[in-house]
C-alpha cells in the first residue's frame, strides 16, 4: 500500500510539475536611485514550466574558424560566429537541443555585460499581416548565447541584436534587457523585422508581463534610443499606424490590447511597489513607474513570489484559480542581476538565482567571474536526479504547494530568514571580493568559485534535507492525516 501511494504520489508531482504556455516570464526592472542600496536591479521569472530542468554553467572564452557559423539546430537560423567569443556564465535549459535549443537566459560574461532575455510578447493581427515573424530568424533560445559570447558593452548588445533582424528577421516578439557598468537598456521586438531599444531611466521602476509595454520614443535621439529604420513608416505605409496624445506609440502600432493574463501582473506588481497609489484593475498602466519607497533585493525576491494574497485576486483562494498570479508554480529559474557602482566595469555586480520557482526557495549570490559552477548546479539532467539542485529545488517547491499552509509555510519562513542571512553577509563577502580583485583578479576568481561552491551547495543540501523529509510527511499524509503542519529538522 505504501509503495503505491508513494507511486502515486510521485506521478501527481510530475503532472504539477508539467506546464506551458506561449507566453511566459515576468521581468522587473528598479532603477539605481530608487533601489535601497543604489544598485541596478534587472530581473526576471522564467515561466515555462516545472518539468523544464535549468542547469547553471560556465562557458569559457573559445577561438573560432573563419567562416565558422553559430547556428540554432531547431530551426536552421544561422549567424557568422565571432573569431573570438568570450566566458559567460549562464543558465541554459538541461536538455538543450533534445528539446527546444539552449535557452541560455541570463548571465554575465568576461567584458562585464549582462542580459535577461526574454519575456515573450506578441504582436496585432494587422502588423502580422505586413511583417511576419521569420520562422528562421531570432528567437529566445539564441539571444542570451550571441550577446554574451561577443558583446562588449550593452549597447553593443543591442546593435548586434537589431543587425541580425534586420538581415534574418525575428521569429518571436520579445522583450529583454541588457546592461554593463555604465547603463541599462530595455529592447523590444516587435515584429518580423522592427524592434526599439531604449537606455533605461534610472529613477524608475517596471514590472513587465507578456507584452510590448513602450509607448512613444523618439527615435531620432540616437544616444538613448536604437530603432528599426521602418519602425515607423512601416505601419505607417500600411495606414496601421496610431498615436496617443498626437504622438507616435509603439504599444498602440504593434500591441493587441492588455489581457487580463498581463493586465493581472502590472496591477499586482505596481500595486506591490507602489500601494500608496491604489491603482485599480482598469487603469491605464504605463511601463514605468515611481515606487513608494526605495527599493531592496528582499523586496524583489518577495515581489517574484507574490500571488496577491490578502488582495481580491488572491491566487491563493480556489475562486481565483485562473488568475496569472507573479509567484506562478510553473517558474523554473528566477534570477536579480545586481549592478553596483562600486564594482569593476568587467566584473559589475552579482547574480541572485533561484533554481526553480521563488516561493519556497532561495536566492544564491554568485559573483559573475566565477569560471566553474557547484557540480550540482552544472549538472544536466532531462529527469528527475536527486544529485541536480534544479530537480531538488523543484521538488521541494511542488510538494510545498499541494498544501501552503501544512506543507509550506514553514518551508517559506525557513528560506525567508536563510535568505536574509544571505543578503546581510554579502556585503563583507563583496568587500573581500574587491581587495583581491584589486590585487590580483586571479585570486578574485578563485575566490568567486570558492563562494558559489560554498554558498551554492549549502542551499542544496538544505533543500535536498527537507525534501526528502516532506516527501515523507507528504506520504504520510496522505495515507493517515497527519495533525500537524510540517516543520524541517533543520528549523527545529
Amino acid at each position: 500500500m505504501k509503495k503505491r501511494m508513494l507511486s502515486l504520489l510521485l506521478a501527481l508531482i510530475m503532472i504539477l510539475s508539467v506546464g506551458n504556455s506561449a507566453l511566459a516570464c515576468t521581468g522587473t526592472y528598479v532603477g539605481k536611485d530608487v533601489s535601497k542600496n543604489g544598485s541596478t536591479l534587472i530581473c526576471r521569472t522564467e515561466d515555462i514550466g516545472g518539468g523544464h530542468p535549468k542547469s547553471f554553467v560556465v562557458y569559457p572564452a573559445a577561438d573560432h574558424k573563419d567562416g565558422e557559423m553559430y547556428e540554432d539546430q531547431i530551426t536552421g537560423f544561422k549567424w557568422p560566429q565571432a573569431m573570438h567569443t568570450y566566458q559567460y556564465c549562464a543558465v541554459p535549459d538541461s536538455d538543450g537541443y533534445d528539446d527546444d535549443g539552449i535557452y541560455d537566459e541570463v548571465g554575465y560574461n568576461e567584458k562585464g555585460v549582462a542580459i535577461s532575455a526574454t519575456v515573450s510578447a506578441d504582436y496585432r493581427e494587422e502588423i502580422e499581416k505586413v511583417d511576419p515573424l521569420i520562422d528562421t530568424g531570432l528567437r529566445e533560445a539564441d539571444i542570451t548565447t550571441l550577446v554574451l559570447s561577443r558583446c562588449s558593452t550593452a549597447k553593443e548588445g543591442v546593435k548586434l541584436l537589431g543587425e541580425i533582424i534586420d538581415k534574418e528577421g525575428a521569429a518571436e516578439c520579445n522583450v529583454l534587457m541588457i546592461a554593463d557598468h555604465k547603463e541599462a537598456w530595455y529592447m523590444e521586438i516587435v515584429s518580423g523585422h522592427q524592434y526599439v531599444a531604449i537606455k533605461l531611466p534610472t529613477d524608475v521602476c517596471a514590472v513587465i508581463p507578456n507584452c510590448l509595454w513602450l509607448d512613444y520614443v523618439d527615435v531620432n535621439d540616437t544616444e538613448n534610443v536604437i530603432a528599426s529604420k521602418e519602425l515607423i513608416s512601416m505601419p505607417e505605409k500600411h495606414n496601421l499606424i496610431k498615436k496617443v496624445n498626437g504622438k507616435f506609440s509603439v504599444r498602440a502600432t504593434y500591441a493587441p490590447e492588455l489581457q487580463d493574463y498581463d493586465r493581472a501582473r502590472v496591477w499586482g506588481g505596481q500595486n506591490f511597489l507602489a500601494p500608496s497609489k491604489k491603482l485599480s484593475y482598469e487603469s491605464n498602466y504605463n511601463l514605468f513607474f515611481k515606487p513608494d519607497k526605495k527599493v531592496s533585493l528582499k523586496d524583489v525576491m518577495e515581489l517574484q513570489k507574490y500571488r496577491y494574497e490578502g488582495t481580491k485576486l488572491d491566487g491563493n483562494k480556489p475562486e481565483n484559480k485562473g488568475v496569472r498570479v507573479i509567484g506562478i508554480e510553473r517558474q523554473v529559474e528566477c534570477h536579480i542581476i545586481e549592478l553596483k557602482e562600486n564594482f569593476p566595469a568587467k566584473v559589475p555586480g552579482i547574480l541572485w538565482l533561484a533554481m526553480g520557482n521563488a516561493e519556497h526557495n532561495v536566492y544564491v549570490p554568485y559573483f559573475p567571474n566565477l569560471s566553474k559552477t557547484p557540480e550540482a548546479y552544472a549538472k544536466k539532467s532531462s529527469n528527475f536526479d536527486d544529485t541536480q539542485a534544479y530537480w531538488v529545488f523543484r521538488g521541494l517547491s511542488t510538494l510545498a504547494e499541494l498544501n501552503r499552509d501544512k506543507y509550506g509555510k514553514s518551508i517559506r519562513e525557513y528560506w525567508s530568514k536563510y535568505q536574509d542571512k544571505l543578503i546581510e553577509e554579502q556585503d563583507a563577502r563583496n568587500k573581500e571580493f574587491l581587495v583581491l580583485y584589486h590585487q590580483d583578479p586571479k585570486r578574485a576568481v578563485e575566490y568567486a568559485n570558492e563562494m558559489a561552491e560554498k554558498l551554492g551547495m549549502q542551499a542544496f543540501k538544505d533543500a535536498k534535507s527537507m525534501y526528502s523529509e516532506l516527501f515523507r510527511y507528504v506520504a504520510e499524509d496522505v495515507a493517515r492525516t497527519a495533525k500537524k503542519p510540517f516543520v524541517p529538522s533543520i528549523a527545529q
